[in-house]
């Protein structure tokens, strides 16, 4: 007792103590700490391993259960990822390939002579336009409510609001988007009425079919026709996959539909005759 007391009184020993301190005090001797106590767990964890067979046991039985537990959830998730694939699949199968009626040739019925100046036949165009605007700023509106993307929600919160919305958001707005479309129905009747009679571009039993259509969902030609622009077949594929949802192909429908009918009356407005 008496030479450990005398060895703590030490003055060396109190300045090598403190220089031991300090160092670990430092950024490096942390570092130096903590990489000594893992490779302390490591070669604790090993000797275990080797030395008793009962924690052997146990570490075995952990693996086996937490992979097992893996390949469940592997095996789930391609499960879910093939019946996707085959109802899209089915979906797109079933719009494009079902058999069509022929349909048999019919005179156009006779048209009288549109009695508009160019600054009438202007202003109805015009209206044309920013009623089917009106409605896709108020269909976009209420997609845009579902999510409030501005928050910083986090990973998680982010993906369990996603979901949220995917399945069951779009329920309560369903009447309001109902409503949409059949304002959108309307207007199409409209232009089907009288477009026909000034531009000799305009299909007129096309219109008269969407606004009778309960669901419309445009190909990829169609898309890339109204947006000049070429879009990726993933990106087509994953919209098509939204819309297996029956709220979601209900707003995709209506939004098609205002689409199609805002770009006949852009093309009238630009038609060289007018």
């Amino acid at each position: 007792m008496d030479t450990v007391l005398k060895v703590l009184r030490d003055p060396l020993f109190g300045v090598g103590l403190a220089i031991v301190l300090a160092v670990l005090a430092t950024r490096v001797g942390g570092c130096l700490v903590r990489l000594t106590l893992a490779l302390g767990s490591i070669a604790a964890f090993i000797w275990l391993l080797v030395r008793f067979e009962p924690f052997e046991n146990f570490v075995v039985a952990a693996v086996s259960a937490v992979a097992t537990v893996l390949v469940v959830l592997v095996i789930c998730l391609a499960a879910i990822a093939i019946v996707a694939v085959m109802a899209i699949y089915a979906m797109h199968h079933h719009e494009t390939r079902r058999p069509r009626q022929p349909r048999e040739p019919r005179t156009p019925p006779a048209r009288q002579p549109a009695q508009y100046s160019d600054d009438e036949e202007t202003a109805r165009l015009e209206r044309w336009r920013d009623d089917f605007g009106e409605l896709d700023a108020r269909l976009v509106s209420i997609v845009e409510s579902l999510v409030d993307l501005d928050d910083d929600l986090g990973l998680f919160r982010g993906i369990g609001r996603l979901t949220a919305a995917y399945f069951h958001g779009l329920t309560p707005h369903l009447p309001d988007v109902r409503r949409i479309g059949d304002d959108c129905d309307r207007l199409l009747l409209d232009l089907a009425d009288d477009l026909p009679e000034s531009f000799t571009g305009v299909d007129e039993a096309r219109l008269l079919a969407l606004a009778s259509a309960g669901s419309y969902l445009p190909s990829r030609d169609e898309l890339e026709e109204w947006v000049d622009d070429e879009i990726p077949w993933y990106g087509y594929w994953a919209v098509r996959a939204l819309c297996v949802h029956r709220s979601w192909r209900v707003t995709a429908s209506v939004y098609a539909k205002i689409q199609y009918g805002r770009v006949q009356v852009l093309q009238c407005l630009a038609a060289p005759q007018f």
